[in-house]
């Protein structure tokens, strides 16, 4: 089975993607992984077998359990059951520049485990999260966005207080792979006139090789993660500014607006502007990932 990578949309002017489990989709979860920090919830149905890295755990309403940065996992259940799962995904640039040490952070959080080592702030996790979920459920407004964040940072303080280990400085790779370098040259600067064959040159490989570790790793070429990189940081701008169409294609790394416009309908089924009016006029978040 394929290993997919997720490109992870955070929720606008959000640090982090909220996801809630579709009663009209399957509750099994392919393996994939992503860069950020995952935290889940399962409030109902029954017992979810849920696999990071190979290792199987069995999970029951009520448990909370979290996933490492870029760790391997899937999950499965009985499709009988009246399931009803959150969670959250932080976005690891975010994480990163306003906790440092959370490079070093080594998850431990795993269900009723957790909750016997500190049942008080486990609870407080569960709070937070219903709280988060509950906050969902209406049109996300100026005012419960900062409801929303509130709850968000509580969650991140608990977690990092309550249920993390640090690794040994010593024992983190200083060796960044291939891969994680020339995604965090994108992710810095999509804005800018690169492409593939840019990115080859600048990291001493040829654009075969790099292609070929971009499909083993995340199922797209660099060119093309490059180009969902620019899409997804022209819909922020879509969702959180006022800036004109020209200026967010320029301001993203696409040559002109046609080329734009024709990328982010090809992706989201709607031109900028039509996206622009959808959900900002409804209020409503897109939470979907590629």
């Amino acid at each position: 089975m394929k290993i997919m990578h997720e490109l992870v949309q955070t929720n606008p002017r959000l640090p982090f993607k909220y996801y809630e489990h579709d009663p009209t989709t399957s509750i099994t979860v392919a393996p994939h992984w992503h860069q950020g920090i995952e935290i889940n919830y399962l409030i109902r149905g029954g017992t979810l077998k849920f696999v990071t890295d190979g290792k199987t755990s069995e999970y029951g309403p009520g448990d909370i359990w979290s996933v490492d940065h870029r760790i391997v996992h899937s999950a499965s259940g009985d499709e009988r059951n009246d399931w009803l799962e959150i969670g959250l995904i932080i976005d690891d640039q975010f994480l990163t520049k306003n906790i440092p040490l959370s490079k070093s952070w080594k998850m431990d959080l795993n269900g009723i485990t957790s909750k016997s080592k500190d049942s008080e702030a486990y609870s407080q996790l569960q709070t937070h999260l219903i709280a988060i979920h509950n906050l969902f459920g209406e049109p996300i407004t100026d005012l419960s966005r900062l409801k929303v964040m509130s709850h968000f940072y509580d969650l991140v303080a608990i977690i990092g207080q309550s249920f993390v280990t640090s690794m040994d400085e010593n024992n983190i790779n200083p060796n960044i792979s291939l891969i994680d370098s020339v995604v965090s040259t994108i992710n810095q600067q999509f804005s800018e006139p690169i492409d593939g064959n840019y990115l080859a040159d600048e990291f001493n490989v040829s654009l075969t090789t790099l292609n070929k570790q971009f499909n083993d790793n995340m199922q797209m070429s660099a060119n093309r993660y490059l180009r969902m990189i620019r899409l997804m940081n022209a819909r922020r701008m879509l969702l959180e500014t006022d800036e004109k169409i020209n200026y967010i294609a320029n301001k993203c790394g696409f040559v002109n607006v046609k080329t734009f416009n024709r990328n982010f309908k090809s992706w989201k089924n709607l031109t900028p502007s039509e996206y622009r009016k959808y959900f900002s006029r409804y209020h409503q978040i897109d939470t979907n990932c590629f």
